[in-house]
């Protein structure tokens, strides 16, 4: 690979710089995903005029030494930051970042998308804007390090299920606003089923409703008195739904606090039993 570079431009902006010497359909193998084919680059040759060029045309050109390519520079495409994950994963990369794993990089994946939820409930918007970057990052590390699939499988996936998902908006079917979710969770049960599961990875409530769409829930007799006593008040006030169920799970958490317990952990490790092959009881 030829020598890679991140130099700023005599205008202010960032780009990025390719040494030569390097051929061109070597640099496209590796990078000629990361931007439009109708991007435009430029090559700063040693000697002479620089040569502006379309993207896909990179493959059909030779840096020679003290030759220079300029990478396009699209700010909206997430090229250039999958350029910066090859390069820290390169043999004289990040020795860090080329030791992660998929596993490895759980914590930040978890980390990066609490605080992305925080900036944007605190409003700050300079800050979620930060912040969706780190989420962004983690997505293009995993892609990058995987083995059975790349960061165009991801993009190409989600555009998919967007479309299928969407039939009143891609198919000319028509839908009312109320009608949407309904239809959304009907299509997505039609999804084939993943191979391997690992829901302990979820904040306990979050692993419950989950549970609960499959119609697993515990038989105890607590279970049954709290749904119950829920559902009547529920009935009795109409139009507080959210806020009920709210204060509710402010209880439980305010009672566990009473009795020095952990409501989060508790429910977790009363999933994880369960998880187990064991059952409520």
């Amino acid at each position: 690979m030829p020598k890679w570079t991140f130099r700023p431009s005599s205008g202010g902006e960032d780009h990025f710089i390719i040494e030569g010497p390097a051929l061109g359909s070597n640099l496209y193998r590796h990078f000629g995903a990361c931007f439009p084919g109708n991007s435009r680059a430029i090559v700063f040759p040693h000697e002479g005029t620089p040569t502006e060029l379309d993207w896909r045309e990179l493959k059909e050109i030779e840096l020679q030494p003290g030759d220079r390519l300029e990478l396009p520079g699209n700010p909206t495409s997430i090229g250039p930051l999958e350029h910066v994950m090859a390069r820290l994963l390169d043999e004289d990369g990040c020795p860090w970042d080329r030791e992660q794993t998929p596993l490895s990089l759980v914590r930040y994946l978890l980390d990066e998308s609490y605080e992305a939820g925080e900036a944007l409930v605190a409003g700050d918007e300079a800050g979620l804007a930060d912040e969706l970057g780190d989420v962004l990052l983690q997505v293009v590390f995993h892609s990058a390090i995987a083995e059975r699939f790349s960061m165009t499988d991801v993009v190409a996936s989600q555009v998919d299920k967007l479309i299928r998902r969407h039939p009143h908006v891609f198919s000319g079917e028509h839908w009312t606003a109320s009608a949407v979710n309904e239809q959304w969770e009907r299509l997505k049960a039609l999804d084939p089923p993943r191979e391997q599961s690992a829901e302990w990875v979820y904040p306990s409530l979050a692993w419950a409703r989950r549970l609960s769409k499959r119609g697993i829930v515990p038989s105890s007799d607590v279970f049954e008195a709290v749904s119950e006593f829920l559902k009547v008040y529920i009935g009795n006030n109409e139009g507080k739904l959210e806020e009920t169920l709210a204060d509710a799970a402010w209880a439980v958490a305010d009672v566990s606090r009473q009795h020095h317990q952990d409501v989060e952990w508790s429910l977790w490790k009363r999933l994880a039993f369960f998880n187990r092959g064991n059952t409520f009881s």
